[in-house]
Parts: C-alpha cells; sequence; structure tokens
C-alpha cells in the first residue's frame, strides 16, 4: 500500500463543466498503510452491527480481501482528528472472479467484460452520513471510469436496494442470500460505467449536481496507485 506524489488527473467523466470548487469537512482518499485499514475495518464493523450485528461483529478484523494485490480500499477521515466516517473496498473481475459470483451466475452480456464490485460500504452514523455516501460514490465512478471498466455491481439488503434503484442501476436478481453478509438476502445491481453521466442527468439526480458541476479537492485519488492496480483505461 504505497502513496505516490504523482499527480495525475484523469479526463473528468462528466457531460457538464464543474461551476465550483467545494472544500469538505473530510478527505477520501486510498486506504495507504496498515493504519488506514484499521480505521476503514473499525468503521465497516461499526456501520454493519447498527443493522446486522452478527456481521458487524465478525467485520471486526481485516478479510482476506482487503490485502489482494488488485483491490482498492476507499477511506474517508475527518480533516479535524482524522477520524475515519466511511469507506468502500473496489473489487475486480480482472484476475479472478467478482464474490457476487459465487452468490450467482451472471447474465451472458457480462461475461468477459471489465467488471467492478463495490463491497463493505460502511458510512458513520449522524447527519454528514449522506455526504460521505455520495463523495464515496463520486470517487468510486471516477475511479472505474479512467480505468475503462465496463460495469459496476453491488449488492444490497432491501434498504441499500433502493439507494441503487435510485442510482438508476440495473436489477440482476434478487433477494438471494448472500454467504458473505451472514445469508441475509440481497439484491443484486449493474450499471455500465459509460451511461452513469447520462443517466443521472437525465434524472435529475440530486447526486448529480455535487458529482458533476462541484470540483472536490479533498477527494485525493493517488491515480498511479490506481492505474497499477486497475489498469488504465481508453484514451
Amino acid at each position: 500500500m504505497k502513496s505516490s506524489n504523482t499527480l495525475i488527473v484523469p479526463k473528468r467523466p462528466y457531460s457538464v463543466p464543474a461551476e465550483r470548487r467545494e472544500t469538505l469537512p473530510f478527505r477520501v482518499h486510498l486506504v495507504d498503510d496498515a493504519q488506514d485499514l484499521a480505521k476503514a475495518v473499525e468503521i465497516r464493523s461499526s456501520a454493519y452491527s447498527r443493522h446486522l450485528p452478527r456481521l458487524g461483529e465478525s467485520l471486526r478484523t481485516a478479510e482476506s480481501e482487503d490485502f489482494r494485490s488488485d483491490v482498492l480500499l476507499l477511506i474517508a477521515e475527518r480533516k479535524i482528528d482524522r477520524r475515519a466516517i466511511g469507506s468502500m473496498r473496489l473489487q475486480p473481475n480482472f484476475n479472478r472472479p467478482l464474490r457476487i459470483e459465487g452468490e450467482m451466475s451472471l447474465p451472458k452480456a457480462y461475461v468477459g467484460r471489465r467488471l467492478v464490485e463495490t463491497t463493505r460500504l460502511g458510512i458513520e452514523n449522524g447527519i454528514s452520513g449522506r455526504l460521505v455516501m455520495v463523495a464515496l460514490v463520486k470517487a468510486a465512478y471516477e475511479i472505474c471510469h479512467a480505468c475503462g471498466v465496463d460495469y459496476a455491481f453491488a449488492a444490497g439488503r432491501r434498504s441499500m436496494a433502493e439507494l441503487f434503484r435510485s442510482l438508476c442501476y440495473d436489477e440482476l436478481g434478487g433477494p438471494i442470500p448472500v454467504s458473505y453478509a451472514n445469508n441475509v438476502p440481497h439484491w443484486i445491481f449493474a450499471i455500465p460505467i459509460r451511461e452513469v453521466d447520462a443517466r443521472l442527468r437525465a434524472k435529475d439526480h440530486s447526486y448529480y449536481d455535487f458529482m458533476a458541476r462541484a470540483d472536490h479537492h479533498d477527494i485525493q485519488v493517488d491515480y498511479e496507485r490506481v492505474f497499477d492496480t486497475f489498469g488504465s483505461g481508453p484514451d
């Protein structure tokens, strides 16, 4: 988990220009070392414990996927004290199947495509939780777009399923028991990365203004590491 000072800025994946620069009370970046990972695991466990106590308890230690060389972990930290307030894991199918493929067979349309599954989204409870979540969503989307990912996948229990539907994901199935969520029923979703901007813009989604029309320099993604891990997308 090495970071680089090399500044690589990929092309913005939005069809509208940024109209303003916004400062956030937290920073989003890649997990960089063991201390970052411990904080990401802590917020993940805490978040899951609110709704799925048994699963939250089992997530008090890092999972094997957290140490994979082809996986990226995002963390959001408050500026004031560097307390972790959100985290998300991005797992690709470049070297092995998605985790969700152990639960269901993917439709043929996704075979042979570059896929990324967003997993273990955990957000601190409270009024700022939605802002942290959309910042992580923005970072994950921009990473996937820059790396030429074809589709992003996600699995969500009933409450999260509503979020994915609102974000214009395509529903592939469910509810199905998911083994890595203590067999709690989840719905499965996918979205073509190249259509995210158009879908959210057409819907006038509340997240779109934050994602597309504002620059957030507090979302500090090290794209040298991203491209080393996921590869770069087409020009």
